[in-house]
């Protein structure tokens, strides 16, 4: 037998106690809370970067969004690598990848090789953002809709810090690298902190436990739930990532808000993404049949006002908000946790690793598919195709889920029986 066909070791038996567990999982919070701010801080930072190096717009505008080509690269390949060296592993190099790759950006002699600290940064995130959803999924089984949603509101946490914070720290020193060297230190330290503060019986819970504790789900991602959802997922990252890398031109250009008005308005979206434990209880509570539509005709509602309605800041903000509400904390956050619940528990890991790969990609095409349709019908027709069209779509397919064949969680009596 070779070294690649020895299976892991089962994870110790013994449970954590609540109040540790929730520590634990805390901890990988708080270091996805910093691949956001890495993620959130690059595009503040591009004036100073293009005055530096010389960087045309369209340059800039890559070296801004390219992270999303890495993680939807590594997301898949996420969840063979965790069957081979563990969930835990698997976290702590995501977490030094991005944090490595985010320090080399200050070194940077010139295009390529930001370019390519870039990518990496984005391979790390998809490797720690994978497995961190696959151990809430395990090691919350009766609430992981809820824990998933934390994660997505450690993201919104780091999205509001991680640009505050860079803009502060680069007034402060007077370079752009400031904040980069910063936030990549931070991320070696709490990689370091999650080897040394992380337990095993935490992260690795699905090989011995997650699979006792639920019945049914599909035994390979090629079943009809996984591709349904993956697909759902694909049409969700192609209307969301247009309204987040293209809204702000469209207030500005379109309707005439100064930088300022339209920060406020669009920063109303990102806010909302604190209700995403919300949208986790619902994927908890309530079949996808009938959440995943009325949550993607909610997002479609939203673009029809957004691009409809008056140019009113008072307009514009509310349905900014609804649309991060409907999104970022809706369809984001359920479409995720039915996924890993589609699945046999041992798939938990393969699935977010399906769903990372699934939204990325889409995200890395999403403002070149937009800009091109405004450019040949407009920017409301564009939106009426991209994000209403799109969220419409992905609502009637969610109508083919099979809700009955989704795995679920046993009592503790029924695992004993």
């Amino acid at each position: 037998m070779n070294a690649a066909s020895i299976p892991l070791s089962s994870p110790p038996r013994q449970t954590l106690a609540p109040k540790i567990a929730v520590a634990m999982f805390g901890l990988l919070l708080l270091a996805y809370t910093i691949n956001a701010m890495d993620r959130m801080v690059f595009p503040i930072l591009l004036v100073e970067v293009r005055a530096e190096y010389g960087f045309s717009l369209e340059a800039a505008g890559l070296q801004a969004t390219v992270f999303a080509l890495g993680m939807g690269l590594a997301g898949l390949p996420a969840g063979y690598l965790q069957r081979r060296l563990g969930r835990k592993p698997t976290i702590v190099i995501g977490t030094l990848v991005f944090s490595l790759a985010t320090a080399l950006t200050a070194a940077s002699a010139g295009f390529a090789d930001m370019l390519l600290w870039r990518v990496l940064s984005g391979v790390g995130e998809a490797l720690q953002l994978a497995m961190i959803i696959a151990v809430a999924s395990s090691a919350f089984p009766a609430r992981r809709g809820v824990a998933i949603g934390s994660v997505n509101m450690a993201f919104a946490a780091g999205s509001l810090i991680g640009p505050a914070l860079g803009s502060s720290l680069l007034q402060q020193f007077g370079t752009w690298r400031a904040p980069m060297l910063a936030y990549g230190a931070i991320g070696i330290a709490l990689a370091l902190a999650i080897v040394v503060l992380v337990s095993p019986q935490l992260t690795e819970i699905d090989q011995a436990a997650s699979s006792a504790s639920h019945a049914g789900g599909a035994r390979t991602l090629l079943a009809r739930n996984p591709l349904v959802l993956a697909v759902i997922i694909a049409l969700f990252g192609l209307a969301d990532f247009a309204f987040i890398g293209l809204y702000a031109s469209y207030l500005r250009g379109q309707l005439g808000y100064t930088p300022a008005g339209a920060g406020f308005v669009i920063g109303l979206s990102g806010l909302a993404a604190f209700a995403s434990p919300l949208g986790g209880y619902l994927a908890d509570r309530l079949s996808p049949r009938a959440v995943l539509p009325a949550l993607n005709i909610g997002v479609a509602v939203c673009g029809c006002a957004l691009f409809l309605g008056p140019s009113s800041t008072a307009w514009q903000a509310t349905f900014s908000f609804l649309f991060g509400l409907f999104a970022s904390s809706g369809v984001y956050v359920t479409v995720a946790s039915y996924l890993v619940k589609s699945v046999d528990g041992e798939l938990v890991g393969r699935a977010a690793g399906l769903f990372v790969t699934c939204i990325y990609v889409a995200a890395g095409v999403a403002g070149l598919l937009f800009s091109t349709l405004i450019a040949a019908i407009g920017w409301t027709a564009a939106g009426m195709v991209q994000i209403v069209g799109l969220s419409l779509l992905g609502a009637a397919l969610a109508l083919a889920l099979r809700p009955h064949l989704f795995s679920t969680t046993l009592s503790p009596r029924d695992q004993r029986s």
